[in-house]
């Protein structure tokens, strides 16, 4: 067939592998979107038709190429000069060589040395993945062999290839393959297990080492080009090689429609069992860090967690997040908040970024829109801990490579992994469950409770934080807060007291103010939402409220806090940061809760507030 038909036929082809939804085109995807995080939508995705074109492209040559005659290859087929060159010292001065062979489209006419060269060249062999069916395996030999070129086995093919060394001879490898043996280090800045055998036979054999590539120049045509690598060990090597294809990529247009991206070069640590923990402290990933003059590995791999409903537990969470991006070093941890608590939750610092997402009362589509705009990220990894089927269809939209979820009883749909966890986590603190279950994703390490930071915010010795809690189940009374206020301004002079709470507060704080006019009392209720609060809180030396989110608040930024419970159980939804605190429950409540709040009396709260005061003397 002419030419043109069959580049129609490679282009046809190649845009049903491009438009029809399968493993490969997602892979593909994701890969470029990690590779140039920068390009827009509509130049990735250029990318990404080209190399199934050019992929099918390729498939076509291998079935054409025993057929095309000499003449016809030579016609297609130019050599850079610097290649020819550097042959020719081959053939008169042979030195073992090792080739590094990029999986470029037009890879296949490397093998065609021979009869493309005028000068003779040293013996050659290249290393190629045998197949099972014997038809198969002989056809492809005999045609990539027609030209003097000896295919050598990956599973066997290794004295072969010392051979060929010992006697000057040249052997080319495909480096740029996934593997799950070989030296870790980065391509593109991405953490990936690279082959080492070409830095292997190159510092055993003493022979110099190369990446000789294709260009793609027109349909079934290309030029050969060739660098050498100053490199003599196996770490060298490795890693000059996987820079070099690195810059081919960014730099040339040619090479990055060329490359095969459908192959799953970058799969590292993305089994669930070490999806949230990876080792980095191998001799080639150091070795790498430092020539690239790099203090720690670059976060590529992309993270999201759909944090729980309740900010209680999101604040709960942070210190696992925390401890997440030590143990995937390599991580970038994107927290997936509601609009009315990521501004508070980004004060902490914790995760690389906060998402702010829909309130759950804006609505399922408004939320549903939002999780689709994030699938253009093609994250690795989603945590799912809010729970919900629309939380599940909604991860199944952000479009993750791993899903994973906790099963506590209802089926978790579209989870590719899931965490059940026993009855005996029903009674621990919730942060205990979340724990183990990304500890059953590979989560390295022990989670750090220490109090988290909101900036360098001076304390006032003399100032109290107290949070109304709300109203219903958590809400105490106006007349015992004001009795709480008017006790501990007795007791402790120069006492100044700051009234947190959310809008259902609102009058309750300006009740408390009002009837406290014997105190010295301000009231941000009305003034402060949750984010302005955090810094305010921190400003105070104790806090005393119910189990709302400033109390909770107040524990992560290190304050002694005093909280009053009643129905809520401390046991499942208590503090959890290494801070001074106490728990108020009514008296002949069981530890788990059930009880009224209203029964706390304010002798007991005022007990505790006094003990964390009197036990450094800080208010004076």
């Amino acid at each position: 067939m002419p030419d043109c038909v069959n580049d129609s036929f490679c282009k046809f082809v190649g845009w049903l592998i491009y438009a029809f939804p399968f493993g490969r085109i997602d892979v593909a995807h994701s890969n470029i979107a990690h590779a140039f995080p920068d390009m827009t939508r509509a130049e990735r995705r250029k990318i990404a038709y080209q190399s199934c074109r050019r992929m099918v492209e390729m498939a076509l040559f291998v079935l054409a190429s025993p057929y095309l005659s000499a003449e016809n290859l030579r016609s297609r087929i130019v050599i850079d000069g610097f290649v020819l060159d550097e042959l020719k010292k081959l053939g008169s001065n042979p030195h073992p060589t090792v080739l590094m062979i990029p999986h470029f489209a037009m890879m296949e006419t490397i093998t065609m040395f021979p009869v493309l060269v005028s000068d003779k060249i040293p013996p050659t062999g290249v290393f190629y993945r045998p197949f099972d069916n014997k038809g198969l395996e002989d056809w492809v030999k005999s045609s990539r062999q027609r030209f003097g070129i000896e295919l050598l086995s990956r599973k066997n093919g290794l004295l072969a290839a010392v051979k060929f060394l010992r006697e000057n001879g040249i052997v080319a490898v495909l480096f740029d393959q996934k593997t799950y043996t070989g030296e870790r280090t980065f391509l593109l800045d991405r953490v990936c297990t690279t082959s080492d055998l070409a830095g292997i036979l190159a510092e055993k054999g003493g022979a110099r080492c190369a990446a000789f590539w294709a260009t793609r120049t027109g349909f079934w045509r290309s030029r050969i080009g060739g660098v050498f690598f100053d490199g003599k060990t196996k770490e060298e090597i490795t890693f000059e090689g996987n820079e070099w294809l690195s810059e081919k990529l960014r730099t040339d247009e040619i090479a990055r429609f060329d490359w095969l991206w459908l192959h799953r070069r970058w799969l590292v640590g993305d089994g669930r069992s070490n999806a949230l923990g990876l080792d980095f402290s191998a001799e080639s990933v150091k070795y790498a860090l430092s020539r690239k003059g790099l203090s720690e590995v670059p976060r590529t791999t992309r993270i999201l967690i759909t944090v729980p409903d309740s900010f209680r537990e999101t604040l709960a969470l942070l210190p696992l997040v925390r401890q997440l991006r030590k143990s995937r070093a390599d991580a970038f941890v994107s927290l997936l908040v509601q609009n009315k608590y990521a501004t508070a939750v980004r004060l902490f610092g914790v995760a690389d970024e906060v998402v702010s997402l829909p309130d759950r009362e804006d609505g399922f589509f408004a939320r549903c829109a939002a999780f689709r705009r994030l699938a253009d990220r093609y994250a690795d990894t989603h945590l799912v801990l809010a729970d919900s089927p629309a939380d599940d269809f909604q991860a199944y939209l952000a479009g993750a490579n791993v899903r994973l979820a906790v099963e506590r009883g209802r089926r978790r749909r579209f989870a590719t992994a899931v965490y059940k966890p026993d009855a005996a986590h029903s009674a621990q603190h919730v942060i205990l469950e979340y724990t183990d279950f990304m500890r059953r994703f590979g989560l390295r390490g022990e989670p750090d409770f220490s109090p988290l930071g909101a900036g360098a915010i001076e304390k006032n010795p003399n100032k109290i934080a107290v949070m109304c809690g709300g109203d219903g189940i958590h809400a105490w009374s106006v007349e015992k807060w004001c009795g709480l206020i008017r006790a501990l301004s007795a007791k402790i002079p120069n006492a100044k007291f700051a009234i947190f709470g959310g809008e259902s507060d609102s009058r309750t704080a300006f009740e408390m103010a009002k009837h406290a006019e014997f105190a010295d009392v301000e009231n941000f209720a009305e003034t402060r939402g949750l984010a302005e609060s955090v810094g305010e809180i921190a400003s105070c030396a104790v806090a005393v409220g119910t189990d709302c989110a400033q109390t909770h608040i107040a524990n992560a930024l290190g304050l002694k806090t005093v909280a009053i419970y009643g129905a809520t159980n401390p046991l499942r939804s208590g503090f959890v940061f290494d801070a001074p605190f106490a728990e108020i429950v009514p008296s002949g409540c069981p530890v788990q809760g059930g009880g009224s709040v209203l029964d706390n009396e304010i002798a007991d709260v005022e007990s505790a507030v006094l003990s964390f005061i009197n036990e450094k003397e800080e208010l004076l």
